[in-house]
């Protein structure tokens, strides 16, 4: 009897996500796009019940010891989110993604400067990207909202998270390192994947992004 391979095949789930630097529009984007898709439906990244998360979201901002929050933080958040999609990607109503799994790794990476943490983050990660892509299911599209610096610091103070603005100049280096890779490393992920994707410029009025969405979706029925 010939011996085969056998692989895996990439599964896609009944989910979008917009993805992006932080401060660029992802909720209000959202928030514009159900109107337009109906019986869809929107998980916001930070639930606002689940107090544990805001406070390492604020050691973490404060770096007063980022081998202990930052560390705490990522590992939480990254399994926190898991959990989460795997619930809520596969429901019959078009669920619509405030960030993804997969963002969680480029701010590990600028986050956790410990070797050793972040061998062992790997690990965790490894597992649970296996298991989004082959089993609970990669988003139909993803929405890669990008800007540059003047367009982020200009979002960031406008929308006045406090754990944000009272600790910029304390992570003003790290949200540059971040806006910097952002883009191409989503884009790369997307290829990497399989994953459909489209670029917006967060500069765009809200009502041009949702028609640029609109417009990519319609491609998946051709």
């Amino acid at each position: 009897m010939e011996n085969k391979l056998t692989f895996k095949k990439i599964k896609t789930s009944n989910s979008i996500v917009i993805g992006g630097m932080i401060a660029l529009g992802k909720t209000t984007l959202a928030n514009a796009l159900m109107k337009h898709l109906k019986n869809s439906r929107w998980v916001p990244e930070l639930d606002q019940k689940d107090k544990l998360s805001l406070l390492l979201l604020e050691k973490m901002y404060e770096r007063s010891d980022d081998n202990l929050y930052a560390s705490l933080f990522q590992l939480y958040f990254v399994i926190k989110r898991f959990d989460t999609y795997k619930k809520n990607a596969n429901q019959k109503q078009l669920t619509i993604f405030d960030r993804s799994i997969f963002e969680d790794w480029l701010f590990a990476k600028e986050n956790l400067n410990n070797p050793f943490l972040f061998n062992y983050y790997q690990g965790t990660f490894g597992g649970i990207c296996n298991e989004v892509v082959y089993e609970t299911g990669v988003p139909k599209l993803y929405v890669i909202l990008t800007g540059n610096w003047e367009l982020f610091k200009k979002r960031i103070f406008k929308r006045n998270r406090p754990c944000e603005v009272n600790n910029f100049k304390k992570n003003e280096i790290y949200f540059h390192r971040l806006l910097i890779q952002y883009e191409s490393f989503l884009v790369n992920t997307c290829k990497n994947y399989g994953i459909s994707y489209i670029v917006i410029d967060a500069s765009l009025s809200v009502k041009k992004e949702v028609q640029l969405i609109l417009n990519k979706l319609k491609t998946f029925d051709k």
